[in-house]
């Protein structure tokens, strides 16, 4: 019988080798299998992580970040060998906190993650897209009168809460102490119309030297596609292997796609809440990790 328990830093790389199966499996030349990753140790170090342990053996984990008044489920990952046990759903109980939060998701494909998820009462709210270029030439720079300039971290902050709907100090430190995300401003005739981070070392078991861009955020959808694809065209220009993950609403969908960035992976978000918090077509999340 398996018991729930916080984590302890000495389980780390127990968790590691639970994502690194996960992610890795009916893969026939998998990368090395690394260190934990930054993202999860960010999630034990300011959020809450709990494993299942069995004979002294950690077989299951789930981590989460509460911010404000919204819970976000980070991981759930359970060993192959041991999965439709029912360890999912005690993980996911212990994850997340009790009270009044919006508790949401990123859900794989995986059936039994999207039932367990809907099952606690998180509903399907739009497909996310996982969109990697890892080419040449670079994509089109976008035309107009659209400027990146180097933005204020304090108001980058600011705008965030506004757009994005919590506020999140935790993950713009780490962000920006730990993947040296960039903070920009995107101005149009002098007005700030909106924000974003180029994360110039957003490692990943496939990509030690990834680039990630997000967040990205907009104040007028009509803005939206022009102000990513001006984000991407700057990445791109410092890095040969650049991700970005965008809700299915979004205006720059299509036209990522159309610039050469492929789908990697299509993941659906789920939440507690009747509506999102945050307007899919104005704000692309960090990534699947940390939305």
């Amino acid at each position: 019988m398996a018991s729930i328990r916080r984590a302890r830093e000495s389980d780390l790389p127990q968790i590691h080798d639970i994502f690194y199966q996960n992610e890795m499996e009916g893969v026939t030349n998998p990368p090395p299998i690394g260190q934990a990753l930054a993202e999860t140790r960010h999630v034990f170090q300011s959020g809450a992580m709990y494993v299942a342990e069995q004979d002294g053996q950690v077989i299951g984990y789930a981590g989460s970040i509460t911010r404000g008044s919204i819970s976000f489920l980070t991981d759930l990952f359970v060993r192959p060998a041991v999965q439709s046990a029912g360890l999912g759903k005690a993980l996911l109980q212990a994850a997340q906190p009790r009270g009044e939060l919006t508790r949401c998701t990123l859900s794989s494909t995986d059936p039994r993650a999207q039932a367990l998820y809907i099952r606690s009462g998180m509903q399907p709210q739009f497909p996310h897209f996982n969109l990697r270029w890892q080419a040449q030439p670079r994509p089109a720079a976008p035309g107009g009168e659209l400027e990146i300039v180097g933005a204020d971290p304090s108001e980058i902050v600011r705008m965030d809460v506004r757009i994005c709907g919590r506020e999140r100090p935790q993950e713009h430190r780490f962000w920006q102490e730990e993947q040296e995300a960039v903070p920009l401003y995107l101005r149009r005739q002098g007005h700030v119309i909106g924000y974003g981070y180029v994360r110039l070392k957003a490692h990943s078991l496939w990509f030690p030297q990834l680039c990630k861009v997000g967040p990205v955020g907009v104040y007028a959808v009509e803005d939206a596609a022009e102000a990513t694809l001006a984000l991407v065209d700057w990445a791109c220009q410092r890095a040969s292997v650049v991700r970005i993950d965008v809700p299915g609403p979004h205006p720059a969908l299509a036209p990522l796609l159309d610039s050469g960035f492929q789908i990697t992976y299509v993941e659906t978000f789920v939440s507690a809440a009747k509506q999102a918090f945050f307007d899919a077509r104005c704000y692309i999340p960090s990534s699947s990790d940390l939305l």
